[in-house]
């Protein structure tokens, strides 16, 4: 294993350093006139390792690094600046568009709004109005004027969770509540933004799910990992989904992908293309038309680019590396939201993807069955223990818990929601016809209702999960770099990686030592 085979890994980790170093500094103008400074800098010692390839070429890479490192912190302190508004005290008349539907909170509505007042225009708040009639049949692309005092996101109420970050990396810039007479609804735009198109025509799928006879939990487990849409997801269903460790099949993400691509694939043979690079066009523009209409997520857009990459490499007749594209999806995504590096969606993606390329392979080779039934078997094992060791520490860390069997569940939802995805999508062929309709309605009930009573089962089971919490980040990566450690030190049998390992246990124990006397 050669550092140097992963050119975009090389790019991708000074990048996600600069971001990191940009978000501990508050002074984003003092960020950018440094990360400036430093890039043109670096830019230069490029250029001239470049040129003078025999003399300079050991401080290519680093300049390199050193340019992504820069850029990195440019754009989250660009990000932050534009983010982070402050707001006139007092009341003000406002003027936004609606670009989703309301959310239904307890005791109101969380409405998102783009303002389009100047100065504020495009700046994002979340305006919360009581619940009533009128607010309940809004719909992305209305205007809404109202009247009151926009405040910063601020972590009051919730001092266990810095809320106001969290809101600030999502890009929302302020929140207020008015009262029913303070607001009002006027006509909805000519022009539709895209977003407001999308959420409209999820919308309407999702009422042709209902008017199909589809409801309940079936509903919302469908509409969730067929649309995205998760609001209708109750709190006991997601909190069943947690504790059993399936709440990663209600994203769509790259199991959907895979799942969805096979499905065009098999609908259109290869026999019916005389170029089979034409299928593989057709297939990644119906995905990525797919991905912008249920609005971008970060696990469907990484996954989109890497199979993106693939079918280029495939069509070009080139080797392709799966760590190398997975840098290069984070790099892409990075590099247009450098917040999404915060976002835990982003994070639980990319480390179960990244460590199922890096251990998997190792796994599998352990055990050679004789039978496509045990390789199968085999796969999905393998596959679930490396994804929980990417994303356990993680997981440990924003909810304090570990689903104990999640082997269990990923055997029997995995096969499910193969099902469920492909049924899904064949409503859609067949849904017009209603023998056919009734018949697969009748198929999709069948199998979300025993994917919920399997779950239900197995959260049953004594011990279903563990309490472990990890408070501190340093201690996350710090875990991390003992894993990857080992690896190498199994993999290359270098014993410098041991004593690599040690070390970071070592600094983690001198941490928590130092810890309990300031305590």
């Amino acid at each position: 294993m050669r550092f140097q085979d992963w050119p975009s890994l090389r790019l991708v980790i000074p990048l996600i350093a600069g971001i990191i170093i940009s978000d501990t500094i508050d002074d984003t103008h003092t960020v950018i006139t440094v990360s400036a400074a430093l890039l043109c800098s670096a830019l230069v010692v490029v250029i001239l390792s470049f040129i003078y390839n025999d003399r300079l070429a050991v401080l290519y890479g680093a300049g390199l690094s050193l340019c992504f490192a820069c850029i990195g912190s440019m754009l989250y302190a660009l990000h932050s600046r534009q983010v982070m508004v402050e707001w006139k005290p007092g009341p003000a008349t406002h003027k936004g568009m609606l670009i989703e539907y309301p959310y239904e909170r307890a005791r109101s509505y969380r409405l998102d709004l783009v303002l389009e007042d100047s100065p504020y225009t495009d700046i994002k708040i979340y305006l919360y109005v009581p619940k009533d009639s009128l607010s309940a049949a809004l719909v992305p692309g209305e205007h809404i004027v109202f009247n009151g005092t926009v405040n910063k996101p601020s972590n009051d109420g919730t001092p266990d969770f810095d809320y106001a970050a969290y809101l600030y990396r999502h890009g929302i810039s302020g929140t207020l509540w008015v009262p029913a007479d303070r607001w009002r609804r006027m006509a909805s735009a000519l022009n539709l933004p895209f977003r407001a198109k999308a959420a409209r025509t999820r919308r309407i799928m999702y009422d042709k799910y209902k008017e199909w006879g589809l409801k309940g939990n079936v509903l919302a487990v469908v509409s969730a990992v067929s649309l995205g849409i998760k609001r209708e997801l109750d709190q006991g269903l997601k909190q069943m989904y947690s504790t059993s460790g399936a709440s990663h099949v209600l994203a769509v993400s790259g199991l959907h992908v895979g799942i969805m691509c096979a499905f065009l694939y098999f609908m259109m043979p290869a026999f019916l293309f005389k170029r089979r690079w034409i299928r593989d066009v057709i297939v990644m523009t119906v995905m990525w038309g797919y991905a912008v209409m249920i609005g971008l997520p970060l696990s469907i857009t990484r996954s989109l680019i890497m199979f993106s990459m693939l079918a280029l490499c495939k069509v070009l007749h080139r080797d392709s590396s799966g760590i190398n594209t997975l840098s290069l999806a984070a790099l892409v995504i990075l590099m247009c939201n450098p917040a999404a590096l915060f976002d835990l969606g982003f994070q639980l993606s990319f480390l179960a993807v990244l460590f199922i390329l890096l251990l998997e392979p190792e796994f599998s080779a352990l055990v050679k069955p004789r039978t496509a039934v045990g390789t199968y078997i085999r796969d999905l094992i393998s596959v679930s223990i490396a994804a929980q060791i990417g994303t356990a520490p993680v997981i440990m860390y924003n909810f304090a818990n570990f689903s104990t069997y999640f082997l269990v569940t990923n055997l029997v939802i995995v096969p499910l929601m193969f099902l469920t995805v492909c049924m899904s999508m064949t409503l859609w062929v067949v849904g017009w016809i209603e023998p056919l309709r009734w018949v697969t309605v009748k198929c999709l009930s069948g199998l979300v209702g025993i994917q919920n009573a399997c779950l239900e089962k197995i959260v049953g089971l004594p011990h279903s999960r563990m309490d472990i919490s990890i408070d501190n980040p340093l201690t996350v990566w710090i875990i991390y770099a003992v894993i990857l450690l080992v690896f190498l030190w199994i993999k290359e049998r270098r014993t410098h990686r041991l004593v690599q390992a040690l070390a970071c246990i070592a600094v983690q124990c001198i941490a928590v030592t130092i810890q309990s006397f300031v305590v």
